[in-house]
């Protein structure tokens, strides 16, 4: 089976499983970060096939949506697509690694080891993290999961370095949480430099936030 043909067969079923996605996670968050991707290994010169399945796969059993094992299910779902014997075991173990340990809670206690595919494939989940499409994405899976947008009287601000293992109290507190410090834990230099404005503007952001709710502006 050629490489285009197995990425058309990954990104048919990934497109159905996530259509109505109204969380962030949906197809053209796939989209987005399929181009960021491109992009970063336009200096990297990474295996672009490989990046290619990782980011159309990397949200397919996501912890936040699966409590089942993610590596196992990932295999499973290669084998259902009738692909798993078309790519190579090294291959297979790489796109299952990376899938299931490129996010950000996946890495709180240990920082996990990817291939150079995998730390590709996660800076471009990153990027899409922050930055204006960041902030958009923060408020709909708050929104989705019942959260306050802040609430002033809670303590969850008072350390803003800590990240809170007990997951964000509200979408205000996911920017302490995770989205601030996702600049900092960039892979790759493309990465980097795109980070700073996207990281810029989730400063800005907040403190316009935080200015109109005070009634200060």
């Amino acid at each position: 089976m050629e490489k285009e043909e197995i990425i058309s067969k990954i990104k048919k079923y990934v497109q159905e499983v996530c259509k109505n996605d109204s969380t962030g996670h949906d197809w053209w968050h796939i989209e987005r970060v399929y181009k960021n991707a491109m992009l970063i290994n336009k200096k990297e010169q990474a295996n672009e096939f490989i990046i290619t399945i990782i980011v159309l796969m990397h949200d397919l059993y996501d912890h936040k949506f699966y409590n089942g094992n993610i590596a196992e299910k990932l295999e499973e779902t290669l084998k259902q697509l009738q692909i798993y014997e078309y790519i190579s075991r090294d291959d297979i173990q790489n796109i299952i690694y990376s899938c299931a340990n490129l996010g950000f809670s996946s890495n709180i206690a240990e920082k996990k080891e990817l291939s150079h595919e995998g730390r590709i494939a996660q800076d471009a989940d990153r990027l899409d993290a922050i930055g204006a499409i960041g902030i958009a994405r923060t408020f709909a899976y708050g929104g989705k999961k019942g959260n306050l947008i802040y609430d002033p009287n809670s303590n969850e601000l008072v350390d803003k370095k800590e990240y809170n293992e007990k997951g964000s109290k509200t979408s205000i507190s996911h920017f302490y949480d995770k989205l601030l410090k996702i600049k900092n834990l960039m892979n790759t230099e493309t990465a980097k430099e795109i980070a700073i404005e996207r990281h810029n503007f989730l400063e800005y952001f907040l403190k316009e936030f935080l200015d109109e709710w005070n009634g200060s502006k």
